[in-house]
């Protein structure tokens, strides 16, 4: 019998051992949840009182060093006590998560207890978790405006991308930033613990060049078309030779509406309208998705379509490149065209895309109006409206970027003060709280809009929006849309409203992303999804007509 029993004990131990090790990538997973939780709601860490750069570093090297969960399980609780210092006050945050408006969607803390840590540590963990007696030095909100601000962020010094250790904490302090502050997190494709799961191997395998490349792959998981990363590696150093000419994705193809160098485009055979259809053999949705689904952020996919054009969807380090055009014959050709060195791209390429108006505001016939608010000054609006007090309608389009101009247009548009947009704002870590107002907005919300106004113009507005429509131009908008008689046009927007908030990180670079959620003040969202469309736009490529947008817009102002 004892022969059986020691048979069995035996024949168990290989099980145990299987059972109770731990990967590498588990493990730092299990590290940065918990120098996270530790950051930003330890009662000593989050004041600062560490370098917690460097106690990341010196745990991971001591964690590297043990393979098995039980092990693990000490080490770390024996790293998260040495914190406490023996004067850590821990207050339970019970009546704070009682807070009217409160938003707990980023609050996700099923990591503990899932983790197959000890009844000790995850224990320990929860009393953090639940402590709202935290400092705020890594991470304050301004009473006065509402923003999370990361002063205390600094680079770490010596970062050397070729250290695996240096990469991991990047990844570390970028994704616990996200987590607790980023409160449009849980509205992105990809859960953002599933994130972190897929990207700790990407950062601890490679090398310098690798990491550049996770950079960008990290930065598109935020599904925010502000999360634009000037520092990109691929666009600065690869796409660095463009085509003589750019265009617009329509219908999946790239329509060519702008010749940037006439005469080398001659050369190339390219004309106005001609649309492109395949590059190297791929069909032109296969090859852009590809190219920069993993390089552009972007809330949306028709913002994707925009950020691929503003990139030059064409540019790469190589002289030429094959594509299959149609041309207005409709026939396909197949034939390479050459890439050019731009000094000034991509500046030159992005006002190339949206080529100033001969005049800001001018009559489209007797009875109609146009405004483009691109770079229109207030004095001129006026003029604007003044012009146009009588006529039947007034196209605004807001296809661009608009000038110094904020609520004066709804102050034209409103016979009464309305609100028109509603937000969510982070007020604690991973908490964040719907139609928050800080000190600043309780003197003058900024979300509110017009005046008590008689005068307020009564004909039709038709508001154009498009793909390039964001962030400000999304905000103003959504104003004008509060309008009386307002009627919006065109195709999904840019699905980033509210201001960026630049996130530093630990290469010295940074990258930007939405501060805030937006709402309409019934509730829609509008982070990601864009601006509410009251008739949709269909472009085609075969035959694109650049004046549709206009032609549509008086059809519906003359059928009143």
């Amino acid at each position: 019998m004892k022969k059986f029993v020691l048979l069995i004990a035996f024949l168990s131990c290989p099980i145990l051992f299987a059972q109770n090790k731990v990967t590498e990538s588990k493990k730092i997973q299990d590290l940065i949840n918990i120098w996270g939780l530790l950051k930003y709601r330890h009662p000593q860490v989050s004041k600062g009182t560490f370098d917690f750069n460097d106690e990341f570093i010196t745990e991971l090297k001591k964690l590297q060093t043990i393979n098995n969960q039980p092990e693990v399980n000490t080490e770390l609780i024996s790293w998260v006590q040495k914190f406490d210092l023996g004067k850590s006050k821990f207050k339970p945050n019970t009546k704070f998560l009682k807070t009217k408006n409160l938003c707990a969607k980023n609050a996700n803390y099923t990591w503990i207890e899932t983790s197959r840590f000890s009844s000790n540590l995850i224990t320990l963990l929860n009393q953090i978790k639940n402590n709202g007696a935290y400092g705020d030095y890594y991470a304050s909100i301004s009473n006065v405006s509402g923003f999370v601000d990361f002063k205390n962020e600094k680079a770490f010094k010596g970062f050397d991308a070729e250290n695996a250790a240096h990469r991991i904490l990047f990844l570390s302090s970028f994704w616990n930033i996200i987590k607790y502050w980023d409160v449009n997190i849980y509205l992105a494709d990809q859960n953002w613990d599933d994130v972190l799961t897929e990207m700790v191997p990407e950062f601890l395998e490679g090398d310098a060049l690798k990491f550049e490349a996770s950079k960008e792959k990290l930065f598109t998981k935020l599904n925010d078309s502000h999360a634009d990363y000037e520092f990109s590696h691929t666009i600065n150093n690869i796409l660095i030779k463009y085509p003589a000419f750019n265009g617009r994705i329509v219908n999946d193809s790239l329509v060519i509406t702008h010749l940037r160098n006439k005469e080398l485009a001659k050369l190339d055979g390219i004309e106005l309208g001609d649309v492109i259809v395949a590059v190297n053999g791929k069909d032109f949705k296969s090859f852009y998705i590809d190219k920069f689904s993993n390089l552009i952020s972007a809330s949306n996919r028709n913002y994707l379509r925009r950020g691929s054009e503003r990139f030059s969807l064409l540019a790469d380090s190589l002289d030429s490149i094959k594509v299959t055009v149609r041309k207005k014959d409709g026939l396909l050709y197949d034939q390479y065209i050459k890439l050019n060195t731009y000094t000034q791209y991509p500046y030159e390429l992005i006002a190339s895309l949206n080529p100033p108006k001969a005049k800001k505001f001018y009559s489209l016939n007797n009875q109609v109006g146009y405004i483009n608010l691109a770079k229109i000054t207030k004095a001129e609006l006026k003029d604007a409206f003044n012009q146009f007090e009588s006529t039947k309608g007034i196209v605004i389009d807001l296809r661009n970027y608009p000038g110094n101009i904020s609520h004066e247009v709804a102050n034209y548009l409103y016979p009464d003060k309305k609100v028109y947009v509603k937000i969510l704002n982070p007020i604690a870590p991973g908490y964040s709280m719907y139609n928050y107002k800080s000190s600043l907005h309780k003197i003058l919300n900024p979300f509110n809009a017009g005046h008590k106004n008689k005068n307020y113009y009564k004909g039709k507005i038709v508001l154009l929006v498009d793909r390039v429509t964001g962030s400000h131009a999304e905000s103003i908008a959504m104003e004008i849309q509060q309008a009386p008689n307002c009627v919006t046009i065109g195709e999904q927007t840019f699905g980033a409203v509210m201001n960026r908030k630049r996130v530093p990180l630990m290469d010295n670079t940074t990258v930007d992303y939405t501060h805030a959620g937006a709402f309409y003040p019934d509730g829609t969202q509008v982070q990601r999804n864009g601006i509410k469309l009251d008739v949709e736009i269909i472009e085609s490529a075969e035959n694109y007509d650049s004046d549709l947008y206009i032609k549509e817009a008086l059809k519906i102002i003359e059928q009143g």
